[in-house]
């Protein structure tokens, strides 16, 4: 069957159109870039994922650990781990079952912690720094004065500030 020269036409800009929906350059450099970061993203030796017998050779026993919950939100199991000497906050999650592995679901840093990111942004630096160190990546609509977003609230690390210096870093989703 031989195509009219409009219909070969036609059949090429479909062509193309359908080929242009699946490319990926499509898609935003800066959100490819900004996943990227945030996976190879860690707090010291500290990072989302890493496993609990991990967190325990690297903190040794946390000072406390909360009951293990279920959390409505995801259907997961999660438990409070806190070390208030090295000034970490941990949620570990077991998954979907309270037998499960535990991983670090987020992470939660403030005075005395003096683990820095991979960019070297750590507890007391200035304001400044982290937001020169994660410029590319900032989501602008969440982000303030006194608050850093790097990625997004639902799955990033979340800078705050206190007279123009780092008092907390968090990383992981603040909502849901």
């Amino acid at each position: 069957m031989r195509l009219s020269h409009p219909m070969k036409i036609l059949t090429i800009l479909i062509g193309t159109l359908a080929l242009n929906m699946f490319d990926a350059s499509n898609c935003p450099a800066d959100e490819t870039a900004t996943e990227a970061m945030l996976r190879a993203e860690s707090l010291g030796r500290l990072r989302l994922g890493l496993p609990g017998n991990d967190v325990l050779k690297l903190l040794g026993s946390p000072a406390t650990r909360g009951e293990l919950v279920f959390q409505e939100a995801d259907g997961n199991y999660v438990q409070d781990w806190h070390y208030p000497d090295k000034g970490i906050d941990l949620l570990m999650s077991a998954g979907e079952k309270k037998s499960g592995v535990k991983t670090i679901a987020n992470i939660a840093a403030a005075a005395p912690c003096t683990f820095a990111t991979r960019q070297g942004i750590k507890i007391g630096d200035a304001e400044s720094a982290a937001r020169k160190a994660y410029a590319e990546h900032v989501d602008r609509e969440t982000s303030d004065a006194g608050t850093l977003v790097v990625g997004s609230i639902y799955g990033g690390i979340i800078f705050n500030f206190t007279e123009g210096k780092v008092s907390r870093i968090f990383f992981g989703a603040a909502a849901e």
